[in-house]
């Protein structure tokens, strides 16, 4: 982004520029000084300006024109600063208010919108009940052993589980 700023146009050490201008996070802004009159020394300052730029203070002289570029923070958080430029050893001053902004990022051509995502209809499917099941009688009928002993109580979890380990199997792939 860049800002036009002019000097003296209207009258000795007279600034004319925007209130605001926006900016993006890891690029420069770029203020364009046309000097309109007789050269002249000017200071550019940062106002709370420490999250968004490393830059603080410049004295500058402006014989034609001058470009100065003040480099935004890649790490930059949105939100605003403001900048000083003072002429006329502080007699004239005027501030700019520059808004930070997270970069817009270019979706490729084909990707305006994203994609709807399909939605799970349930996390278990009629194949691991069927195993789940297998397991959870296997163990009642383990259990039943300890209360009514004898080979039915052995046998039957081992049938169970088998049953259970046979249907995780040959239904693994759907």
């Amino acid at each position: 982004m860049s800002v036009h700023i002019r000097l003296n146009r209207k009258g000795i050490n007279s600034i004319e520029m925007p209130e605001s201008a926006d900016a993006e996070v890891g690029e420069s802004l770029v203020l364009k000084m046309i000097n309109h009159g007789a050269p002249l020394h000017l200071t550019v300052s940062t106002i709370n300006g420490k999250r968004f730029t490393h830059f603080i203070h410049e004295n500058l002289y402006v014989d034609d024109n001058l470009v100065l570029r003040i480099p935004i923070l890649s790490v930059a958080p949105p939100g605003s600063f403001r900048i000083e430029i003072i002429t006329g050893y502080g007699t004239v001053k005027e501030e700019l208010t520059v808004n930070v902004h997270d970069q817009e990022i270019e979706l490729p051509e084909g990707m305006e919108e994203i994609p709807d995502i399909e939605e799970k209809k349930s996390i278990i499917s009629g194949k691991d009940t069927l195993v789940i099941l297998c397991a959870v009688l296997a163990w009642i009928s383990y259990a039943s052993g300890f209360f009514y002993p004898g080979l039915i109580p052995v046998i039957v979890p081992m049938v169970l589980l088998t049953a259970g380990v046979v249907i995780g199997w040959f239904f693994r792939s759907s």
